[in-house]
């Protein structure tokens, strides 16, 4: 379970902190869920649906940038945090586009 963690960027933390980081999460992809949904209007998904893509966009982008990304100047946390939070919003645009 570690290792999972450590591939989606979450750091090496003892159990209480880990459970803050992961509170964290949520509550800032339901922020860009809402956020999201006042933008988008009728594109949207809802608040709730919302967040869930964009956190299954920011799982994947960052299991990509940890698999496939190249070293950059950067600290590599700010950079896979980068690339988790626009692959996320990427992936709702792209799908609120694509909504029929």
């Amino acid at each position: 379970m570690r290792a999972l963690l450590t591939i989606v960027g979450l750091p090496d933390l003892p159990l209480l902190s880990l459970i803050l980081v992961v509170v964290l999460i949520l509550l800032a992809a339901l922020m860009f869920g809402w956020i999201a949904d006042l933008l988008l209007g009728e594109n949207a998904y809802g608040t709730g649906f919302n967040a869930g893509i964009i956190l299954i966009g920011a799982f994947v982008g960052a299991w990509l940038w940890h698999r496939y990304g190249f070293p950059t100047r950067f600290d590599p946390a700010a950079v896979k945090a980068g690339i988790a939070t626009g692959s996320g919003l990427l992936l709702l645009l792209v799908l609120a586009v694509l909504r029929p």
